[in-house]
């Protein structure tokens, strides 16, 4: 498998530029979380090219470029050439940053509607360990980057881990003391780019027993990540199944150890 270099580069577009970059993205580039989103590989499969992609903001601006450089030994010995990931973004007549990239199978970019921030989704094998950043252009270093904490400490005593059953007390003790195991994506801006809304979720695994699959929204503060309203999956569902890219379930009850 081929791994993927991306930059991504925020540029001043010329005059006659299209107003937004949904409307030539080819079908691989459909969304995955954010029906807004547009979506690009980090690992190229093998033999094949990937090519640059262009993501215009709404007001025609800015620009996210993704592009693929080809690099050596990765890993060691490979007798394919393969390809090592960086992002970078940039602007004429600003400065310019580096931006982490994430690190998944997959990433989702979308802009907001004030073409001020974007966020980006991934997730590390396909369907677990959903992970978000959002990043504003005229913010220093382009951040604010990860805003889960809030949301991600509220997932955890929502549903409790060492409650549920089929958990080991030792397994549920490392994942009260450390929420990562939680996935956290976006799903569309709100008033801009000052809030956004989000979904929380515990992965669909039966090694985390009875809480397995459980989902909650959210809508939350950009940059702090406040939580500002908190949605159990039916009314999450009711409220912004219109932002998401697939037919949202709400997932079955909780199973907790008898008290």
């Amino acid at each position: 498998m081929l791994r993927a270099s991306l930059l991504l580069l925020v540029l001043v577009m010329p005059f006659g530029a299209p107003k937004r970059g949904a409307s030539n993205v080819p079908a691989q580039n459909a969304p995955i979380w954010s029906k807004k989103g547009i979506t690009f590989p980090i690992n190229c499969p093998p033999f094949k090219s990937c090519h640059t992609l262009r993501i215009v903001s709404p007001n025609g601006e800015n620009t996210i470029e993704v592009t693929y450089q080809k690099s050596t030994g990765y890993p060691a010995g490979y007798p394919i050439t393969t390809e090592t990931a960086s992002l970078q973004v940039a602007g004429f007549g600003t400065h310019a940053a580096s931006v982490p990239i994430l690190d998944g199978v997959e990433d989702e970019i979308a802009w907001s509607p004030d073409s001020k921030c974007f966020f980006i989704n991934s997730n590390y094998n396909g369907y677990v360990d959903e992970i978000f950043a959002v990043h504003c252009v005229n913010e220093p270093d382009l951040g604010p980057g990860h805003i889960t904490q809030q949301v991600e400490q509220d997932m955890a005593r929502s549903f409790p881990p060492c409650e549920a059953v089929l958990i080991s007390r030792e397994q549920c003790t490392e994942m009260a003391a450390d929420p990562d195991y939680l996935g956290v994506v976006a799903l569309d801006w709100i008033h801009g780019s000052s809030e956004m809304v989000v979904m929380a979720d515990v992965p669909c695994d039966t090694m985390w027993g009875g809480i397995m699959c459980q989902v909650l929204g959210y809508e939350i503060a950009v940059p702090s990540g406040k939580i500002l309203r908190r949605m159990e999956p039916k009314e999450f569902a009711k409220e912004w199944q219109h932002s998401m890219a697939w037919k949202f379930r709400v997932p079955e009850a909780p199973k907790y150890k008898p008290k």
